[in-house]
């Protein structure tokens, strides 16, 4: 395999698809044209190509934060007039909000957000003989939207984030405490307090922009190395060198920066198939730096185990081509990726991610303007290529 030129072509795409369509919110007209041109593509390299619609209900991911902030604006009105059990009512509707719509990426309060077509493209090569499993290698074309809070005092990210919902749990016991105790002095010094953190709780209404980033390494360069993989054992097949008796599915994924919407619509239509016939997700994303290359122990948000016998192949495919990666559980409050989507289901998966993953320290690209190839390492993609193909060959072998 010629890994620079295989390499060199991911760039190349990824290049091309942002120059042509630009940053890529899910649901709107240019995550739209980008999807139906990897469909194009993939019929090109694939014994089948499909396209497949879902809906997404634009900007409810991120509604929980509109919530918070608003309720909790309504609950310092009421504070004010004594009305302390309201205030913790609210507080309680925010913390529901919070935990159902992002920490389980359920889809609460999506009714409240505009209902929009997004779609996941993805091509199927069949191997020569009888299938006996099937690898899923894939990414997301959707991009995300603008984080302010990375792109402005990004040092202060875990005190607006962090402290923010924190104070809003602090306003739920506080408030309890205070109907219930009934001292005047007490409620005056709360009231005060909560009030003052009014200016950490206003600044989230800006957390993210209406904006979208140019999404190079979150996620495209993922998704055209899944392609690229494609196209490698399409090549092999027509040669009459291609897989024994593993199915290979590329895929790229929409509205991933939606709750893992794409991947969610993929696993459900296809729940049948992929428990079936044995199954595996290769997932990548935010492949930035080849040095900080890790599989997902856990994912959405350390809520749903991944399968950890399959990593452990995975790192011995690593040890035995000299790369250096690791493991890592998802923590809270971090978010999630498409492998859980197919976790949830007892599906052997993981995502293979190139940058340190925690809230107080990722990629200064990561959600912001900078997500461009110019500042992506070619090395990571090169690594990612030789493990996923390397893997793929052995598994078949097995």
């Amino acid at each position: 395999m010629n890994l620079d030129k295989m390499t060199s072509n991911v760039f190349k795409e990824t290049d091309d698809v942002i120059k042509k369509y630009g940053p890529r919110l899910a649901g709107t007209k240019k995550d739209i044209e980008a999807a139906n041109y990897l469909y194009d593509r993939a019929k090109t390299f694939s014994d089948s190509a499909h396209i497949e619609e879902f809906n997404v209900y634009k900007g409810a991911f991120f509604g929980w934060i509109k919530f918070l902030v608003i309720n909790y604006v309504i609950g310092i009105g009421l504070i004010w007039f004594n009305y302390y059990l309201y205030a913790a009512l609210l507080a309680v509707l925010s913390v529901i909000i919070l935990v159902v719509q992002f920490i389980f990426y359920l889809p609460l309060i999506d009714r409240f957000f505009p209902k929009k077509k997004a779609y996941n493209v993805y091509g199927v090569i069949e191997p020569k003989n009888e299938v006996k499993q099937q690898i899923i290698v894939s990414g997301h074309h959707d991009s995300a939207p603008v984080f302010n809070f990375f792109v402005h005092q990004p040092n202060l990210y875990n005190l607006r984030t962090t402290g923010s919902i924190t104070l809003v749990l602090v306003m739920l016991v506080t408030t309890l405490v205070a109907f219930f105790l009934k001292n005047d002095l007490f409620n005056l010094i709360l009231n005060i307090f909560l009030s003052t953190g009014l200016l950490l709780i206003l600044q989230m209404w800006f957390f993210a922009s209406k904006n979208a980033t140019p999404g190079a390494g979150d996620n495209l360069i993922a998704t055209n190395v899944a392609f690229e993989i494609g196209n490698y054992f399409y090549d092999l097949k027509q040669n009459n060198q291609g897989l024994e008796n593993t199915r290979l599915i590329f895929a790229s994924f929409d509205a991933e920066e939606e709750g893992l919407r794409g991947a969610r619509a993929f696993a459900k239509r296809h729940k049948a198939m992929l428990r079936e016939t044995k199954s595996y997700v290769l997932n990548a994303d935010c492949l930035y730096d080849e040095k900080e290359l890790f599989f997902l122990l856990s994912d959405l948000n350390d809520t749903v185990k991944l399968d950890t016998v399959f990593i452990d192949e995975l790192l011995d495919t690593a040890k035995k081509l000299g790369l250096k990666v690791k493991t890592q559980r998802q923590a809270l409050l971090t978010g999630g990726t498409d492998a859980a989507e197919f976790g949830k289901i007892d599906v052997s998966a993981t995502t293979l991610i190139g940058m340190p993953w925690t809230n107080k320290e990722r990629s200064p690209l990561y959600h912001t303007p900078r997500d461009i190839t110019d500042n992506v390492n070619h090395q990571v993609v090169t690594d990612a290529l030789y493990l996923y193909i390397t893997y793929i060959k052995d598994k078949d072998l097995k």
